[in-house]
């Protein structure tokens, strides 16, 4: 599990100092290991999440690799997470949408936070 989120953390670190623009395929890619290392997922939700992640971090990406600031694209960032989570409600259970708020979400948000700033 460990090993999984600190080759994905890597690999999207190598990109940004290298000057490569984000990979959405590797930003779904990390939050859907995540999620299914920590939700329990059955196989309809896996196929769901890994379709839904992409999905979204195509629009992550697209707007982390747009040009300006980062506070520039935090009302994006809002729409982009507001209906990203209105998705996932009909995907999860009450009790793994709480375990995405509660502990992946936080951590996700944290990820890319700190790969905006950098």
């Amino acid at each position: 599990m460990k090993t999984r989120l600190v080759v994905a953390i890597a690999i999207l670190s190598a990109q940004l100092i290298s000057g490569q623009k984000i990979n959405a395929k590797e930003i779904a890619d990390y939050q859907t290991n995540l999620m299914v290392e920590r939700l329990d997922l059955n196989q309809e939700q896996k196929k769901k999440i890994t379709e839904h992640n992409l999905k979204f971090s195509k629009k992550q990406a697209a707007l982390m690799n747009r040009e300006g600031s980062m506070f520039g694209k935090i009302g994006d960032i809002k729409k982009i997470k507001k209906e990203r989570n209105a998705e996932l409600e009909i995907i999860l259970n009450k009790e793994q949408m709480e375990v995405f708020e509660d502990e992946i979400e936080p951590e996700i948000r944290k990820h890319m936070r700190k790969k905006m700033m950098e």
